[in-house]
């Protein structure tokens, strides 16, 4: 188990949570995420249950939780040896054209930056820059098999 694997396990971890199999109710969660605000902040450590998800936000909450934990266990890691963990989402603030599915869409791109503190104080960062655009269910595909009640794809 040696630290330096954190920057294996936020690579991992930012693209498993930017992926299409992060989805709400179907539809591609990051759509549904920074339509009133500039920038999130989730807190990766946050130990209490899991909330229900009834909104993007709290989905996203949960979603992140979970795939953070999974990847430090990939790498070998317990969460015992962060003291600090969070994902900042952030769409930067130019306009521009890409594509959702083969359609030209108006869209930001989004940052994302997961960082890690040791127990030992060293700060470990992992960055992803994707495109997003609003929520559009005319032009996304929505994912067909969906689990009850929880808005998660199998």
């Amino acid at each position: 188990m040696h630290r330096r694997n954190l920057n294996g396990a936020l690579h991992n971890f930012l693209a498993t949570f930017t992926s299409r199999y992060s989805d709400y109710d179907g539809y591609w969660l990051f759509g549904f995420l920074l339509d009133d605000t500039d920038e999130l902040k989730i807190d990766l450590l946050n130990s209490g249950s899991e909330l229900p998800a009834s909104s993007p936000l709290q989905f996203a909450a949960n979603i992140a939780r979970h795939r953070f934990r999974e990847q430090l266990a990939k790498a070998g890691l317990n969460m015992s040896c962060a003291r600090e963990a969070y994902v900042t989402i952030t769409k930067l603030p130019e306009t521009r054209r890409g594509l959702v599915n083969g359609h030209a869409s108006n869209g930001h791109e989004v940052r994302c930056i997961a960082t890690v503190i040791t127990d030992l104080g060293k700060t470990y960062q992992g960055r992803m820059n994707i495109f997003v655009a609003p929520h559009n269910p005319e032009v996304e595909q929505r994912r067909a098999r969906l689990v009850p009640q929880t808005g998660r794809s199998n």
